[in-house]
């Protein structure tokens, strides 16, 4: 028996919402139009915009190779293992011990090669050994606070974790080793209050930021 083409209006016509017939007369579903006749699962190619490339795609979704990209990042967040606590601790050591490098090197001029292995290799996220902190603490003498050396450097004196900041403080944001100084509080021209004015500890002279985010600054000294 042969399959006749349907004339009906499509709006009676059950089919024409999922299918259609093909060039000999033959009822084909949609999914088998989507993939070009090929078969009848609907898996096409078609272009996505998202990655720009021609990709398979299903039916009734998107693009079958970003939606596997989504997944495999969904699994990986989802199963992403919890660093300790003192992998933080370690890093804002690091942070600490390059911002008074970085002192060091404001008060000096510039760094010796010692100096500057030690800050190449905090930068690289691995810690000093115990004799290299004391030969740097030696070096630092004269040029860097005591204070600071035995506090942020050495950490033979606890370190004033809950320190306020103030005008006359040495700075630094949580994420970066930069010291930077507070010159100034309560910008004349804000409608805020409790701001502080910052500047590069290097180039004093360069215009500051006015800042009420307190809470993303460390307090060096």
């Amino acid at each position: 028996m042969g399959y006749r083409r349907s004339y009906s209006n499509r709006r009676n016509n059950n089919y024409a919402v999922d299918g259609g017939y093909d060039s000999t007369g033959r009822w084909r579903s949609e999914a088998w139009h989507m993939d070009g006749g090929a078969n009848d699962e609907g898996w096409h190619q078609a272009y996505c915009s998202y990655c720009g490339k021609e990709t398979e795609h299903g039916r009734g979704s998107g693009c079958v190779p970003c939606e596997n990209r989504i997944v495999a990042s969904r699994v990986s967040r989802k199963n992403k293992v919890k660093l300790p606590k003192d992998t933080h601790e370690k890093a804002m050591v690091r942070l600490d011990r390059m911002a008074v490098i970085r002192i060091y090197e404001n008060n000096a001029g510039n760094l010796p090669s010692f100096l500057e292995s030690l800050d190449t290799q905090l930068g690289k996220n691995r810690d000093l050994t115990p004799k290299q902190v004391k030969v740097a603490a030696k070096i630092f003498s004269n040029i860097v606070d005591q204070d600071v050396i035995d506090r942020v450097w050495s950490r033979t004196l606890p370190r004033n974790a809950s320190e306020e900041m103030k005008v006359g403080s040495i700075v630094r944001l949580e994420s970066a080793c930069d010291p930077r100084t507070v010159t100034d509080k309560n910008c004349p021209w804000s409608r805020y209050n409790n701001e502080f004015e910052i500047k590069s500890l290097k180039n004093p002279d360069d215009s500051g930021s006015w800042t009420s985010d307190t809470k993303s600054y460390v307090v060096i000294k």
